[in-house]
Order: C-alpha cells, then sequence, then structure tokens
C-alpha cells in the first residue's frame, strides 16, 4: 500500500539525502512492514512538487513506558 504524507522542507530535505531514516507519525492509517511512504513536500500553505518514496522496515509503536506516546507510531525507513 502506498501512503501520500506531507513532509515540511526541513525534514524533506534530510529524509531525501537519507540522513533522517525514520518518521514519527500519528497512527491512523494502518501502516504494514513493506508498504511505500509518497512523501510531498510541504511549505507555505502549498506543495512544492519535490517528492520522495520510502519503503517502512520496521514500525515501534505500544511503547508508552519509553516515552512513545499511544497513538503514535515511529517508522523506520529505507
Amino acid at each position: 500500500m502506498e501512503h501520500e504524507l506531507k513532509i515540511l522542507p526541513e525534514y524533506f530535505e534530510e529524509v531525501k539525502n537519507r540522513n533522517k531514516t525514520f518518521e514519527l507519525r500519528e497512527d491512523h492509517r494502518n501502516y504494514k512492514v513493506g508498504d511505500t511512504l509518497r512523501l510531498l513536500e510541504f511549505d507555505n500553505d502549498q506543495y512544492t512538487g519535490r517528492e520522495c518514496n520510502r519503503t517502512i522496515l520496521y514500525i515501534l509503536k505500544d511503547v508508552e513506558k519509553y516515552g512513545l506516546k499511544n497513538g503514535f507510531v515511529i517508522l523506520a525507513l529505507k
């Protein structure tokens, strides 16, 4: 499955350059390992036209005792 998501320029650039290999997101899209994130750069209330795709390798959730709030996930990307 492909998930189309907005991403701010400072985070988009780091993902594009492969420095940022994770995303912290609300867990409302039923993410699965192997899904694709289509990250669309969004700035000043509009899309910039830049995008990149990443695949979910691992999903961290349900660990509120370690600081990850319920209802959120950390998605490891490749």
